[in-house]
């Protein structure tokens, strides 16, 4: 890990001010930091002694105070200054991936007077989505067959807030009893959308089912004061909005007459038939950022900043107050992060301890902050060091709405696996009218560096998300001359 610090160094040390902080906390103690036993997370990366235990935590503070800590810093300090100038009073951080956030706003606002309002609202797609589909009709068929890794018939009634009996049944209707868990390809998925729209008893399950949760979710967004005549906005990682979609549908049924305003760390697509001006980026847009997003892992940042505690599944009314349902476990990364939280408290504390120009990652231009995170989180995404390889590849990852189907960030395949998820076989496979369904990896890269390939490779990764976000934004653009 020492040639990897060196090379996070050399880019940090371009802002003096973060490089100063990243160096004087990497050489604390860890009982001095106040992590305790956070800090020492179980052996969920395979480690079997003491000596790759302490590599590994070793690992994780260098890339939690080299890398995370100042990216999350900027991000967070750019969405106060936005937030700040367009006389923003309240902002809501959506859980579970505005959790750091959260943690790291409040730091600031506390520590630099900062009078804007942080408030940490439960939520998930899951919780959202269920109550309005009734609203959607037809068009919520669009959330429900959303493609992902490994999903099956059951995940998609489980999407639309059916029991495992109810999933069964419809599945027998419409010719999915003998393939409900087997993983379904982009096609079929595509398919199974006109299958569930003719089904009329599916509809009124779905329906039925997302007007009881309907007046629970309301009264929880009105109780929280997002019908309240208070300039707010949203805070998240973003990719596709589609969270802010459904919250102004919501909010509109309501009788809100406001429009919600939306930061995020990255957008890869606006939602259909939203203002694009309400979505505010960072990282990148879906209109720029190229090359930032070939570099990304967008699963892997919400393996890292994540809430320690489970899923938001619903609201219930309990002595006149409307409250969240969680899932009953905790997120099963857990004690890592609550262990770089820890590391980020700190660093946006030092931060904010500091006075004088310069001293707050919003004083350098945007472009800067770009060109500095792009750096280090190409050099820990894209080409990762075996140690982060293995250890960051071990964190959980799920990337469907109902919070199931975990699996390791950097899934266990094998080269040709690999290779199948690179731009000329998966151009082959597409051409193939029956050809099967790829077995892919939330951090791709990772799992090349576990499968012991040359890193040399690594640039497939990236040649694949050119090609893909290079296809959406022709489609975009295509689109807009189209009208």
């Amino acid at each position: 890990m020492i040639k990897r610090q060196q090379t996070y160094r050399r880019i940090l040390g371009k802002v003096r001010t973060l490089y100063e902080i990243s160096e004087r906390l990497m050489g604390s103690p860890e009982e001095a930091d106040g992590f305790g036993d956070a800090g020492c997370p179980g052996n969920a990366g395979g480690f079997g002694n003491a000596d790759s235990r302490e590599n590994a935590d070793g690992c994780e503070k260098l890339t939690s105070l080299y890398v995370m800590a100042p990216v999350m810093c900027m991000y967070v300090a750019w969405v106060l200054r936005e937030a700040r100038a367009a006389g923003t009073k309240r902002l809501y951080f959506l859980a579970r991936d505005g959790y750091s956030m959260y943690e790291t706003a409040r730091v600031f606002c506390e520590k630099k007077g900062i009078s804007i309002e942080c408030r940490y609202l439960y939520c998930s797609r899951y919780a959202w989505r269920g109550a309005e589909y009734h609203l959607l009709g037809e068009e919520s068929l669009s959330y429900i067959c959303l493609g992902g890794i490994d999903v099956n018939f059951r995940k998609l009634m489980f999407r639309a807030g059916l029991t495992d009996r109810e999933g069964k049944e419809i599945a027998a209707l419409t010719g999915m009893a003998e393939d409900y868990e087997k993983p379904l390809t982009y096609r079929r998925l595509k398919e199974l959308r006109t299958l569930l729209a003719a089904c009329k008893p599916f509809m009124d399950k779905m329906t039925r089912k997302s007007r009881h949760a309907y007046p629970l979710v309301t009264g929880y967004l009105r109780q929280e004061g997002l019908l309240e005549p208070v300039p707010w906005a949203l805070v998240d990682s973003g990719w596709t909005g589609s969270m802010q979609k459904s919250l102004q549908h919501l909010l509109d049924s309501a009788g809100y007459e406001g429009k919600a305003e939306g930061y995020y760390f990255g957008m890869y697509e606006y939602p259909r038939g939203m203002n694009p001006d309400t979505y505010h980026c960072w990282y990148f847009s879906p209109a720029d950022g190229l090359r930032r997003k070939a570099y990304f892992s967008n699963s892997l940042f919400e393996c890292i900043f994540s809430s320690p505690e489970g899923m938001t599944t619903g609201y219930e009314k309990r002595d006149g107050l409307y409250c969240p349902v969680l899932e009953k476990r905790w997120n099963p990364n857990r004690e890592k992060i609550i262990a770089a939280t820890g590391y980020l408290k700190r660093y946006a504390e030092g931060l904010s301890e500091r006075a004088g120009e310069g001293t707050d990652p919003s004083d350098f231009p945007v472009q800067k902050q770009k060109k500095i995170a792009s750096a280090l989180l190409k050099n820990f995404m894209g080409r990762p060091s075996p140690e982060e390889a293995r250890e960051f590849g071990s964190y959980v990852f799920c990337d469907d709405v109902i919070g199931e189907g975990d699996q390791k960030a950097a899934a266990e395949l094998t080269p040709e696996q690999i290779r199948e998820n690179w731009l000329l076989y998966k151009t082959a496979g597409y051409l193939k009218k029956n050809g099967s369904r790829v077995r892919e990896s939330a951090w791709l890269e990772g799992s090349m560096m576990g499968a012991g390939m040359d890193a040399a490779g690594l640039w497939h990764c990236a040649l694949s998300r050119y090609a893909l976000y290079l296809r959406k934004r022709m489609r975009d653009l295509l689109k807009h001359i189209n009208g």
